[in-house]
């Protein structure tokens, strides 16, 4: 799927080791485990990947995400939790996506859960979101609808990416099992952190307030760990988990983020199409900003 090229374009930098197998036993891997390694560098993984993740047309993503902000220090902090299930369809050309799931948060205050399930369409006939608490379904404006698209078409192009990440290359780690390629990251340097804020701003700040701006200035990044898997023969994209502790500055107070995102794609190319249906159309509520 085209969109996520530039995340692994910034797992697959300009490497060129072969891959070490990723046993827990060196005994247990035995000479079978050798029989089954690849050769293939990681620069040769990335080129096969990159022409497979082009030529694919569809897939599926179950997403699940667990987020902790603390908001303050000692006595005077308190704790911010939210977790989301998500399942989404994708069509690559033209981008098309369905979205279903739930995010749970709980209240700070009173340590409540609060349950909001989701369901969004993404077609040409619009971008189309359902409202759980009103159970209502809402077309938002087409500005919207550009800029999503807008976005995820900005993000193809990587190649500044490549070039700024080959000062990381020590930061990369190529491992294999029987069936899949491991790409392993750890980086939490300042310069990292300083990349990930301009990619931050390139992709998601367009339209963005001036003071929202500064928010992602005061930013620092304590951890940032990405785990790819990948397919040893078709180049598909298995699994992505990435785990980011983050800092910032808001208002005089510090705010700690801990987000940990697990990404499981299936489905490959089995996608035919994503139909928004007539009711939706039908009931749906335009939103007007």
């Amino acid at each position: 799927m085209i969109p996520m090229t530039s995340l692994l374009l910034l797992v697959l930098s300009a490497c060129n080791s072969t891959a070490e197998p990723a046993t827990d036993s060196e005994e247990a891997a035995g000479s079978q485990e050798e029989s089954k390694k690849s050769e293939l560098t990681l620069e040769e993984v990335y080129e096969k990947a990159i022409e497979r993740q082009n030529e694919l047309k569809s897939s599926s993503a179950d997403i699940k995400m667990e987020q902790k902000m603390t908001f303050g220090n000692g006595t005077e902090s308190f704790e911010m939790n939210t977790t989301s299930d998500m399942k989404m369809d994708i069509i690559v050309e033209p981008m098309e996506s369905y979205m279903d799931g739930t995010i749970q948060m709980a209240d700070p205050e009173t340590g409540e859960d609060t349950k909001l399930d989701m369901e969004m369409y993404m077609t040409e006939e619009g971008l189309y979101m359902h409202d759980s608490e009103t159970n209502q379904w809402l077309k938002l404006p087409s500005e919207q609808f550009d800029a999503i698209v807008g976005q995820t078409a900005n993000q193809v192009d990587a190649s500044d990416q490549l070039k700024q990440l080959q000062t990381f290359i020590d930061d990369f780690k190529f491992e294999q099992t029987d069936s899949e390629y491991v790409l392993t990251m750890s980086a939490a340097s300042e310069e990292f952190s300083k990349f990930i804020l301009e990619q931050m701003q390139i992709s998601e700040m367009i339209g963005m307030a001036e003071e929202e701006k500064e928010l992602f200035e005061n930013m620092s990044f304590d951890t940032v760990n990405y785990v790819i898997t990948i397919d040893k023969e078709t180049f598909d994209i298995h699994k992505m988990d990435t785990v980011v502790d983050m800092t910032l500055e808001m208002e005089g107070e510090s705010v700690t983020v801990g987000t940990d995102v697990k990404i499981a794609f299936n489905n490959f190319d089995a996608i035919e199409d994503i139909t928004v249906p007539q009711e939706v159309i039908d009931q749906a509520v335009e939103v007007q900003y």
